[in-house]
């Protein structure tokens, strides 16, 4: 697989779940009822694409104030570092911004993991209230319309993993033009250590085998998911440094709701 492609994913994956408007310099994502997730809720914009920053830094704090909601903004994944070079501009323009690591994986040994027996994985492809209880009871209400709109994308696939008959676990992304995606790892709090995320991911792995799906890659969000990719045989083969900015708001910006 191009890496590359990843990157291109990562910009592009939220047009399936959220609404969104294109710009010259980029794309703005929003779905103004689901403000809290971040996904649903940025604009993403192309350093080789920009002539005026402040021009367009203005555009996007007019776009986002306008829907009553936070200015979020996320360089290009293929531009790295860039927010770093930015950083005097972004601060005049209202917004904290950082830099984060982010790493990339792709398959480069056998999957070792042994599945816990006890936990049963299944496919699924409509959305339930067993589905919706585990964001519940994982802490994580915003990641539900994000995953009932995915989950009606012709390409999404979703893995619920169960204790005792009880649905514990997902783990769930799609398959775009570009690359497969996983999307999101989650397990209830109350059923964590379980072994259940391993179980998911283990049965992943092997449908993607089964298939032929080899345009996969994934990127850890914190070090148990990357525990659990590595004993699935994947490998990090990139860091790219991420840009993320939030505009700080003004007292006379806040919005009592």
């Amino acid at each position: 697989m191009n890496i590359k492609d990843g990157y291109l994913e990562e910009d592009l994956f939220p047009k399936i779940f959220t609404e969104y408007e294109e710009r010259d310099y980029g794309i703005l994502f929003y779905n103004m009822k689901n403000k809290d997730s971040f996904d649903s809720n940025h604009a993403v914009i192309y350093k080789d694409r920009i002539h005026d920053l402040s021009q367009v830094l203005t555009d996007i704090i007019k776009f986002y104030k306008e829907k009553g909601s936070r200015p979020i903004i996320y360089q290009s994944m293929l531009d790295d570092n860039w927010f770093d070079e930015i950083k005097d501009e972004l601060t005049s323009a209202g917004f904290e911004s950082w830099v984060e690591d982010q790493e990339y994986m792709l398959q480069a040994d056998v999957n070792r993991i042994i599945p816990n027996p006890e936990i049963v994985v299944r496919k699924v492809s409509e959305w339930s209230g067993a589905i919706e209880n585990v964001f519940v009871e994982a802490e994580e209400p915003w990641e539900i319309l994000v995953a009932k709109k995915t989950l009606a994308y012709p390409k999404t696939w979703m893995f619920a993993a169960s204790l005792n008959g009880k649905t514990i676990g997902l783990l769930y992304g799609h398959i775009s033009e570009r690359a497969c995606r996983v999307d999101y790892l989650l397990i209830s709090k109350k059923h964590r250590k379980t072994g259940a995320g391993r179980a998911l991911f283990y049965n992943y792995v092997e449908w993607c085998r089964h298939n032929g799906i080899e345009n996969v890659y994934i990127w850890p969000d914190g070090d148990t998911p990357k525990r659990i990719y590595e004993e699935g045989g994947y490998r990090v083969v990139e860091v790219r440094k991420a840009g993320r900015a939030v505009l700080q708001l003004k007292t006379e910006d806040i919005i009592v709701i």
